[in-house]
């Protein structure tokens, strides 16, 4: 499975490099982006198309991870409770099954024709 996510990786950045070097002249276009809202007016400042994709791309990937993140913190943090209520249900089986000696255990009847 390791070599499989390799490999995908690998085609991935070669597919990448080859959007990028036959769409060279689209991409060094300059592109400027504004926000007008709520009687805010917020402008970008003119950059290369790729700056605004690879910034994209880059924010995607931090929130991504900042998501993951978190959710393994939350199930580390449940499987740490799952794992101390399943020790004292144990525990309380413990304290609760009747003590019983090995002979009670499995009693061996003696047999018939070992008497006579």
């Amino acid at each position: 499975m390791r070599y499989l996510k390799v490999l995908g990786l690998v085609l991935l950045f070669f597919l990448s490099m080859l959007f990028v070097v036959q769409n060279h002249d689209a991409l060094m276009q300059e592109l400027s982006l504004s926000l007008s809202a709520f009687g805010v007016h917020i402008q970008m400042p003119a950059t290369p198309y790729y700056i605004t994709i690879l910034s994209s791309f880059l924010v995607g990937a931090v929130l991504c991870t900042l998501y993951f993140f978190l959710e393994r913190m939350r199930l580390s943090a449940q499987v740490r409770a799952l794992k101390k209520q399943v020790a004292e249900l144990e525990a309380q089986v413990t304290a609760n099954r009747p003590l019983s000696t090995p002979a009670e255990e499995s009693p061996i009847a003696p047999d018939a024709d070992s008497a006579a």
